[in-house]
């Protein structure tokens, strides 16, 4: 019997597809490796059954291949925005290439005051999921950071490289600009800004399944963040790693570790109230939008919707907000409430538009209500905006 073929878009069960028939593995025996029954693998090729972030590692090591090879990031831009995004992403890291933060710099005329307003200005962009807007004026930034006190800037502004490339599907390339935070945060032996480092490394970390690592990295900087909780945020930066940690935990599928290190860090927001240190917008807002991610990637759709009920989602900073919509597409999408889901995907679309379309997690959930019918004109224009080949979809 002829393998299908591989359609012009396709979707993560399309590669898994490929993938296993590229290894010539039955359906059982790939299903086996992964430690999942041979009906739900089918069901995951054909699209009918969703896969979550934790789960999308388990395939991966059982096909033998990396995350991304699974979700197909980065995905070939659907508007100019992302068009932009993808050609700065190059040359962003070609500026962290040229000029890492442990050299001196021969560049001159930029005065500190310029520096710290242009960092302001990306950082706020990135926060308005403007990461196009945000990468073409890092291209000019990057070079200024290892100039005297424009080193002060250096860590937040090479957090905001790390996530702009990591959120428009660039992980190699964000853990470039991960690594080269934690330099800058030695140079400047600030233990929180070495705590924020280690986070930063700790997120490229997940994002490609490798949990463990991730959370070592995070449990290394806690260890060290406690000998010093007086530093200013300091505090703040422990809530924020126990939050990362029970995330780690999840993947791990260590729950009760994960629950535990949740608990924590409500217990610390709870002290700490809403802050925004570091651009993390901590405090109870955050960690129960983590609670809410963490409940919905351990099958608990229903718990993370009665969560979402207590969330004031005009208080959340834009890109907290169009993860908070993206979560709520799934939750809703896993209890068949599919209008009510693709209202999530427009409201997340609209808040930050590069965000959403350049999300594994939001196409994969579009795809998902075209084939259970969902597949009204407002649906179709999203896909159509993200890129999403509705044909391609076996609806």
């Amino acid at each position: 019997m002829p393998r299908r073929a591989v359609p012009a878009d396709p979707s993560i069960g399309d590669r898994i597809r490929a993938r296993r028939q590229l290894r010539g593995w039955s359906v059982r025996h790939a299903a086996g490796r992964a430690g999942i029954s041979h009906t739900s693998w089918s069901r995951i090729e054909r699209g009918q059954q969703r896969t979550d972030r934790y789960m999308v590692v388990d395939l991966a090591a059982a096909l033998e291949c990396s995350v991304v090879e699974l979700t197909g990031q980065p995905y070939v831009p659907a508007d100019r925005q992302l068009d932009a995004a993808r050609i700065d992403a190059e040359r962003v890291w070609l500026e962290m290439m040229r000029h890492p933060p442990t050299e001196p710099s021969s560049v001159t005329n930029q005065h500190p005051a310029a520096v710290q307003r242009e960092s302001n200005l990306v950082r706020d962009l990135y926060g308005r999921c403007d990461y196009a807007g945000a990468m073409h004026r890092l291209i000019g930034l990057i070079p200024a950071l290892r100039l005297g006190e424009n080193r002060r800037e250096a860590v937040p502004v090479y957090g905001v490289v790390m996530g702009c490339l990591l959120n428009v599907g660039f992980p190699a390339h964000a853990w470039l600009a991960a690594e080269q935070c934690v330099a800058a945060a030695q140079r400047q032996d600030d233990p929180v800004g070495l705590a924020v480092a280690a986070a930063n490394q700790a997120r490229v970390l997940s994002y490609t399944g490798a949990y463990g690592p991730a959370r070592a990295a995070c449990d290394r900087a806690a260890d060290d963040l406690d000998r010093d909780l007086s530093a200013p945020a300091a505090l703040d930066l422990m809530g924020f790693l126990h939050l990362a940690r029970a995330h780690h935990s999840a993947g791990l599928r260590d729950v009760a570790g994960a629950e535990a290190h949740l608990a924590e860090a409500t217990r610390i927001a709870d002290r700490t109230g809403e802050t925004d240190a570091w651009d993390m917008a901590w405090g109870p807002r955050n960690v129960a939008l983590w609670q809410m991610a963490l409940q919905l990637d351990t099958g608990r759709a229903g718990e993370a919707i009665e969560t979402a009920r207590g969330i004031r989602v005009a208080d959340l900073p834009a890109v907290r907000q169009v993860y908070f919509y993206m979560d709520m597409a799934r939750a809703l999408a896993d209890v068949a409430r599919h209008h009510d889901a693709v209202r999530m995907l427009l409201a997340a679309e609209r808040v930050g538009p590069q965000h959403t379309r350049s999300s594994a997690a939001a196409r994969e959930t579009a795809r998902l209500l075209l084939r259970r019918g969902s597949a009204g004109s407002e649906l179709r224009g999203l896909c159509e905006r993200m890129g999403v080949i509705a044909e391609s979809s076996g609806a």
